[in-house]
Protein backbone atom coordinates (compact mmCIF):
# COMPACT_ATOMS: atom_id res chain seq x y z
CA UNK A 1 0.00 0.00 0.00
CA UNK A 2 1.44 3.33 -0.88
CA UNK A 3 0.00 6.72 0.92
CA UNK A 4 -0.02 9.71 -0.98
CA UNK A 5 -0.27 13.06 0.87
CA UNK A 6 0.00 16.06 -1.19
CA UNK A 7 -1.24 19.94 -1.05
CA UNK A 8 0.04 23.10 -1.43
CA UNK A 9 3.87 24.12 -0.52
CA UNK A 10 3.15 24.84 3.67
CA UNK A 11 0.18 23.08 4.09
CA UNK A 12 2.03 20.85 6.88
CA UNK A 13 2.19 17.61 4.58
CA UNK A 14 6.10 16.83 5.85
CA UNK A 15 5.53 17.53 9.74
CA UNK A 16 2.33 14.96 9.35
CA UNK A 17 3.98 12.38 7.50
CA UNK A 18 7.16 12.52 9.86
CA UNK A 19 4.65 12.37 12.73
CA UNK A 20 3.07 9.21 11.42
CA UNK A 21 6.37 7.53 10.85
CA UNK A 22 7.33 7.93 14.56
CA UNK A 23 3.59 6.38 15.25
CA UNK A 24 3.56 3.16 12.51
CA UNK A 25 6.86 0.71 12.87
CA UNK A 26 6.35 -0.48 9.21
CA UNK A 27 5.36 2.62 7.78
CA UNK A 28 8.45 3.95 6.07
CA UNK A 29 9.02 7.09 3.27
CA UNK A 30 9.20 6.70 -0.32
CA UNK A 31 12.10 9.26 -1.04
CA UNK A 32 11.62 11.46 -4.03
CA UNK A 33 14.17 11.71 -6.43
CA UNK A 34 14.92 15.49 -7.37
CA UNK A 35 17.03 17.72 -9.35
CA UNK A 36 16.25 20.42 -7.23
CA UNK A 37 19.55 21.68 -4.71
CA UNK A 38 19.91 20.55 -0.97
CA UNK A 39 18.36 23.07 1.36
CA UNK A 40 19.99 23.74 4.92
CA UNK A 41 19.63 20.73 7.38
CA UNK A 42 18.46 18.30 4.58
CA UNK A 43 20.34 15.58 3.80
CA UNK A 44 21.27 13.26 1.39
CA UNK A 45 18.32 10.64 0.96
CA UNK A 46 15.60 12.80 3.69
CA UNK A 47 13.47 14.46 2.49
CA UNK A 48 14.84 13.81 -1.21
CA UNK A 49 17.28 11.91 -3.10
CA UNK A 50 19.19 14.79 -4.96
CA UNK A 51 20.62 14.16 -8.43
CA UNK A 52 21.46 15.83 -10.87
CA UNK A 53 19.21 16.73 -13.87
CA UNK A 54 21.81 14.20 -16.40
CA UNK A 55 21.62 11.33 -13.84
CA UNK A 56 17.66 11.79 -13.45
CA UNK A 57 17.57 11.77 -17.31
CA UNK A 58 19.89 8.82 -17.32
CA UNK A 59 17.43 7.44 -14.52
CA UNK A 60 14.24 7.71 -16.53
CA UNK A 61 15.91 6.18 -19.67
CA UNK A 62 16.68 3.09 -18.07
CA UNK A 63 13.31 3.14 -16.87
CA UNK A 64 14.09 3.56 -13.20
CA UNK A 65 11.24 5.77 -12.46
CA UNK A 66 7.15 5.29 -11.94
CA UNK A 67 6.68 8.78 -13.05
CA UNK A 68 7.99 12.24 -13.10
CA UNK A 69 7.13 15.79 -13.28
CA UNK A 70 8.63 19.40 -13.48
CA UNK A 71 7.98 21.10 -10.81
CA UNK A 72 9.12 25.31 -10.20
CA UNK A 73 12.20 24.38 -12.86
CA UNK A 74 13.26 21.33 -11.42
CA UNK A 75 12.27 17.56 -11.50
CA UNK A 76 10.84 15.07 -9.53
CA UNK A 77 9.64 11.32 -9.46
CA UNK A 78 9.03 8.15 -8.44
CA UNK A 79 11.89 5.47 -7.86
CA UNK A 80 10.31 1.81 -8.77
CA UNK A 81 13.35 0.32 -7.14
CA UNK A 82 12.33 1.92 -3.53
CA UNK A 83 8.64 1.00 -4.12
CA UNK A 84 9.43 -2.65 -5.15
CA UNK A 85 12.39 -2.87 -2.74
CA UNK A 86 10.11 -1.49 0.26
CA UNK A 87 7.43 -3.30 -0.22
CA UNK A 88 9.00 -6.62 -0.88
CA UNK A 89 10.28 -6.07 3.00
CA UNK A 90 6.31 -6.01 4.06
CA UNK A 91 6.39 -1.93 4.54
CA UNK A 92 3.78 0.74 3.73
CA UNK A 93 4.85 3.36 2.07
CA UNK A 94 4.15 6.89 2.66
CA UNK A 95 4.86 9.85 0.37
CA UNK A 96 4.53 13.54 -0.14
CA UNK A 97 4.03 14.36 -3.91
CA UNK A 98 2.67 16.80 -6.36
CA UNK A 99 -1.07 16.41 -7.64
CA UNK A 100 0.29 15.39 -11.17
CA UNK A 101 2.72 12.64 -9.57
CA UNK A 102 -0.56 11.48 -7.32
CA UNK A 103 -2.79 11.12 -11.03
CA UNK A 104 -0.12 9.24 -12.63
CA UNK A 105 0.89 6.78 -9.45
CA UNK A 106 -3.04 6.49 -9.77
CA UNK A 107 -3.18 5.43 -13.34
CA UNK A 108 0.16 2.51 -12.78
CA UNK A 109 -0.82 1.24 -9.32
CA UNK A 110 -3.64 -0.24 -7.62
CA UNK A 111 -2.86 -0.24 -3.88
CA UNK A 112 -2.64 4.08 -3.80
CA UNK A 113 -4.39 5.99 -1.19
CA UNK A 114 -4.73 9.62 -2.02
CA UNK A 115 -4.66 12.49 0.78
CA UNK A 116 -5.09 16.05 -0.06
CA UNK A 117 -4.33 18.58 2.58
CA UNK A 118 -6.19 21.41 2.43
CA UNK A 119 -5.59 24.83 4.37
CA UNK A 120 -7.97 26.70 6.22
CA UNK A 121 -6.95 29.68 3.24
CA UNK A 122 -4.77 31.02 1.43
CA UNK A 123 -3.71 33.58 4.23
CA UNK A 124 -3.21 30.94 6.83
CA UNK A 125 -1.06 29.16 3.68
CA UNK A 126 0.78 32.49 3.42
CA UNK A 127 1.75 32.82 7.04
CA UNK A 128 3.11 29.30 7.34
CA UNK A 129 5.37 30.13 4.56
CA UNK A 130 6.73 33.31 6.03
CA UNK A 131 7.34 31.34 9.23
CA UNK A 132 9.41 28.54 7.99
CA UNK A 133 11.65 31.19 5.54
CA UNK A 134 10.43 30.58 2.69
CA UNK A 135 12.29 32.80 -0.18
CA UNK A 136 9.58 33.09 -3.21
CA UNK A 137 6.21 32.70 -1.75
CA UNK A 138 4.99 34.13 -4.65
CA UNK A 139 6.09 31.04 -6.81
CA UNK A 140 4.46 28.59 -3.70
CA UNK A 141 1.16 30.77 -4.19
CA UNK A 142 0.80 30.18 -7.81
CA UNK A 143 -0.02 26.57 -7.99
CA UNK A 144 -2.53 27.03 -5.24
CA UNK A 145 -5.52 27.17 -6.83
CA UNK A 146 -4.70 24.52 -9.51
CA UNK A 147 -3.63 22.31 -6.75
CA UNK A 148 -6.72 22.95 -4.87
CA UNK A 149 -9.13 22.25 -7.91
CA UNK A 150 -7.35 18.81 -8.21
CA UNK A 151 -8.25 17.71 -4.88
CA UNK A 152 -11.22 16.03 -6.72
CA UNK A 153 -9.29 13.34 -7.60
CA UNK A 154 -8.26 12.62 -4.24
CA UNK A 155 -9.80 9.55 -1.50
CA UNK A 156 -9.85 11.73 1.08
CA UNK A 157 -9.22 15.46 1.34
CA UNK A 158 -8.71 17.17 4.97
CA UNK A 159 -8.30 20.13 6.10
CA UNK A 160 -5.16 21.23 7.94
CA UNK A 161 -6.48 23.12 10.61
CA UNK A 162 -4.98 21.50 14.08
CA UNK A 163 -2.29 19.36 13.56
CA UNK A 164 -3.79 16.95 16.40
CA UNK A 165 -7.12 16.58 14.59
CA UNK A 166 -5.87 16.12 11.34
CA UNK A 167 -3.79 13.24 12.68
CA UNK A 168 -6.67 11.64 14.01
CA UNK A 169 -8.47 11.43 11.09
CA UNK A 170 -5.43 10.11 9.20
CA UNK A 171 -5.19 7.39 11.84
CA UNK A 172 -8.93 6.31 11.04
CA UNK A 173 -7.84 6.50 7.20
CA UNK A 174 -4.94 4.51 7.46
CA UNK A 175 -6.97 1.54 9.51
CA UNK A 176 -9.87 1.53 7.13
CA UNK A 177 -7.43 0.91 4.03
CA UNK A 178 -5.06 -1.42 5.61
CA UNK A 179 -8.06 -3.57 6.53
CA UNK A 180 -9.12 -2.90 2.72
CA UNK A 181 -5.60 -3.73 1.13
CA UNK A 182 -5.03 -6.60 3.69
CA UNK A 183 -1.67 -5.22 5.26
CA UNK A 184 -0.52 -4.75 8.71
CA UNK A 185 0.16 -1.43 10.43
CA UNK A 186 1.64 -1.80 13.88
CA UNK A 187 2.24 0.88 15.61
Amino acid sequence: MLIIISGSAGVGKNTIINELLSEYNNLTLMTTVSTRAMRPGEEQGRPYYFVTLDEFNAMVERGEMLETCPIHGNMYGSSRKILEEKTAEGKVLIKDIDVEGTLNLKKILSDVVAIYLKPVSIDVLRERLIGRGEKDIDLRLRRYEYEESMAKHYDYVLVNDKIEDTLAALREILAKEAERFGVSLSV
